[in-house]
């Protein structure tokens, strides 16, 4: 059950508060509850199922109401949830059996892959590729394999926006991954080299990845998957990289704990401060707690609430989660939370930095120069930057009531 203790839930719609209270696979009485309490005074549906679509959290939400409060539920509004998750439910089954397809014909290549997120997430920490939302399917390659990789999806008909693939495997640019769509809409596959860009180092690295790597049976067949642990840590860095601006990424924290209840979180907070993200870890692991009801060692969450900064953080992300874009937000909203689950000033001005200033392929696809000028890129970008940005931040400051 959600506290107060990050969020005040006086304050949220009641098609907020019950998407809150049914984000989860452990139904209690006290949250059952709440969510009948709640589904009678929703007036509007359509909003309750986007607020959950848009958390990427409506599998577990139509489950919880389904299951536990069906007599509570007004039939449209079950209907439509309902037919939302049917078509979630597709789409992932679509989405599971294309990544055993693809996985299996880069092993008859010859090329190692891991997965992970999408399906493989799903299975390990929700029990099912039915609960939870994804859009698009995640794999590890080794760079050397890049070529061969995409040689082998275009074949398949996924397109890559990237019209130079030279540019990638020089590894000068931002890019750690390269996403290929599958015509006709179906899904996309990022194809990572790296976790997590240069400018965002504070997961594991890639090796760790490989090595500990376990297998994951889809229903369609069975997938190398990374381990539960590196999958922890690695959902906080990318959801903290983001700035946990959905509850969906709370409930993967939360799900992947729960379905493993021996899971050493003392031994990947260790991992978490070597790296550098110990600050990102300990959110998680307090907002999963607080929000998610995560089943965390009482002597981890007094860890994460005696630091100032971790419950600040936390405070702020839960305070924003169902918040919207409103007149209080700005461009720069984005960058706050990375920046804060930063601990070192070092690590945040090479973040700020390599954010800003560092090539990316998009510098490269508009000027293409040899490798003996890359350096140049350093110059194009912030030119590159001011053209496409300037304007919105100009309007955005001309529209603020202080301007």
């Amino acid at each position: 059950m959600a506290s107060n203790t990050l969020l005040n839930l006086a304050n949220l719609s009641p098609e907020a508060s019950i998407v809150l209270c049914s984000a989860t696979t452990k139904p209690t009485p006290s949250r059952t509850a709440l969510a009948s309490e709640l589904a009678a005074q929703v007036r509007d549906w359509d909003r309750l199922i986007e607020t959950a679509r848009s958390h990427a959290v409506l599998p577990l939400v139509h489950r919880y109401l389904k299951l536990e409060c069906s007599t509570a539920v007004p039939q449209e509004g079950a209907s439509r949830l309902t037919t939302e998750w049917q078509f979630i439910a597709l789409y992932n089954r679509h989405l599971a059996a294309e990544l055993v397809r693809l996985l299996a014909l880069l092993k008859a290549a010859g090329v190692a892959a891991v997965a992970f997120k999408g399906p493989v997430l799903a299975a390990m920490a929700y029990g099912s590729i039915e609960l939870r939302q994804f859009s698009d399917l995640d794999i590890l390659v080794r760079q050397s394999d890049l070529p061969r990789v995409a040689e082998i999806l275009t074949a398949e008909r996924y397109l890559s926006p990237h019209t130079r693939r030279e540019g990638l495997a020089t590894g000068y640019f931002q890019e750690s991954e390269d996403a290929f769509f599958a015509a006709g809409g179906m899904g996309a596959v990022d194809v990572h080299w790296k976790v997590t860009p240069r400018s965002f180092r504070f997961a594991p690295d890639e090796e760790a990845f490989w090595h500990r790597a376990q297998t994951v049976d889809l229903e369609f067949g069975t997938v190398t998957a990374i381990a539960p642990e590196d999958m922890l840590l690695y959902l906080c860095v990318h959801a903290a990289k983001h700035g946990w601006v959905a509850l969906g990424g709370i409930c993967d924290v939360a799900e992947t704990i729960r379905a493993r209840p021996a899971i050493d979180l003392r031994a990947i907070l260790d991992q978490a401060t070597t790296l550098g993200s110990r600050r990102m870890f300990l959110t998680g692991i307090l907002l999963a707690h607080e929000l998610a009801g995560a089943p965390v060692d009482p002597d981890v969450v007094a860890i994460a609430r005696r630091d100032r900064a971790v419950e600040s953080l936390a405070r702020r992300v839960a305070s924003q989660l169902f918040s919207g874009s409103g007149p209080g937000r700005s461009q720069f909203d984005p960058w706050a939370v990375p920046i804060r689950s930063i601990e070192s000033m070092r690590a945040r001005t090479r973040y700020v930095v390599r954010r800003m200033l560092a090539p990316t392929m998009g510098d490269y696809e508009l000027v293409q120069l040899p490798a003996s000028l890359f350096p140049l890129y350093w110059v194009i970008r912030p030119f590159r930057m001011a053209v496409q940005y300037g304007p919105r931040l100009f309007r955005s400051s001309s529209n603020s009531p202080n301007a």
